[in-house]
């Protein structure tokens, strides 16, 4: 009778010589606990994560984004990204997609997403494309309070800055009048008695009280209120430029396209602080003796122009820049615009900030979530 031999399976993790081959296991068990741990890192992080495609939709997100947004994911899955983003911010993240695109190994940008209750949430992104594949890697995390928190302090600034400013014209100076009145009397005087040199000392005394007066209104005119109560954005940087021909003796002029943007309120003050700070570096710093300030539009977008015929910006930029600029570039994104610094091609400094023409431009009411 012929023997029949049977033949025995080896386990998965045996190779050939029956021998167990450390750490494998079989591919469907191994792909479905990477996802598991994949769906687990997800859910669990509080930040804003997603995965996104070029072709403008989200791919994969945790339920972070539904407790900020309000949508569900399926939702934000179902449209392109762009849909949910503020118009004025559109152009500039597109921008920035496009960076990832042609390769960029990382970006850091910011901008306003829309809620479900029609407000909108600043974000704040850092992405960098997947290696390979046609998607980007993203974190969000949600800034809105933050940015009403910073907006808040600047705008106490701003009154405190007028408040100041109306407390020197106010009362400093008008006591510093009161005393060179007195000064004036008494050397009169003086002069009446025959007593020559006392009468001297005390026109002396007056006429420095006088050129003290004039500095504490340069510097109530500088601190003080910038007329935009009634007045427009092009009138203020008008009477702007003015007061800088008045009070510092350089030539500055003021050009605006017709019909002008004609902004009021918080975005207007925000452009004039922008325009004050580039004008007064100019003459302190750069020891310009020509400015040159236009506003208009291109593009969609509103144009403010600062230049001058100062010394210009450093060619090595230098290790630390001033808190000047750091403002100025805040107060552009706090209305949505963006600010750029550089050196013109003969002499001197180019400030142009671009920012959006649209009437509200911080994009909504404070939000609920930032009240409380």
């Amino acid at each position: 009778m012929k023997r029949v031999r049977t033949q025995t399976q080896r386990p998965a993790n045996l190779n050939i010589d029956g021998r167990r081959v450390a750490g494998l296991t079989s591919p469907p068990a191994r792909d479905q606990q990477a996802e598991d741990e994949f769906a687990r890192f997800f859910s669990q992080s509080l930040d804003l994560l997603c995965i996104a495609g070029l072709d403008g939709y989200f791919k994969y997100m945790n339920p972070a984004w539904t407790a900020c947004l309000g949508w569900t994911l399926e939702e934000l899955k179902a449209r392109p990204f762009l849909d949910f983003v503020h118009p004025d911010d559109r152009a500039a993240t597109q921008a920035e997609v496009g960076k990832l695109a042609e390769g960029a190994e990382a970006i850091l940008f910011e901008n306003r997403y829309r809620h479900r209750d029609g407000s909108f949430r600043w974000l704040q992104w850092n992405a960098r494309p997947a290696a390979g594949r046609l998607q980007i890697y993203s974190t969000a995390r949600d800034v809105t309070h933050q940015k009403w928190l910073e907006r808040e302090i600047l705008e106490v600034v701003d009154r405190e800055q007028e408040r100041l400013g109306r407390e020197l014209h106010d009362g400093l100076c008008q006591s510093l009048a009161g005393i060179v009145a007195l000064g004036s009397a008494l050397s009169k005087r003086l002069a009446a008695n025959s007593e020559s040199a006392s009468s001297a000392m005390a026109a002396e005394i007056a006429t420095l009280l006088n050129a003290s007066i004039v500095q504490a209104r340069d510097l109530a005119h500088g601190l003080g209120p910038l007329g935009l109560n009634d007045a427009g954005l092009d009138d203020a940087l008008e009477d702007l430029a003015r007061s800088i021909r008045h009070l510092f003796r350089v030539a500055c002029t003021f050009e605006c396209e017709r019909p002008s943007p004609g902004l009021r309120g918080g975005a207007a003050v925000h452009l004039v602080r922008i325009a004050q700070e580039a004008v007064n570096n100019a003459i302190t710093h750069g020891k310009a003796d020509r400015i040159e300030i236009s506003l208009g539009s291109k593009g969609g977008q509103g144009l403010l122009n600062i230049m001058d015929n100062g010394v210009g910006l450093p060619v090595e930029a230098p290790t630390g820049e001033g808190v000047g600029l750091h403002t100025m570039a805040y107060r552009a994104r706090l209305i949505g615009g963006s600010l750029e610094v550089g050196r013109r091609t003969r002499r001197g400094t180019a400030v142009t900030c671009a920012f959006p023409l649209s009437r509200a431009t911080d994009g909504c009411e404070k939000p609920d979530h930032v009240r409380r």
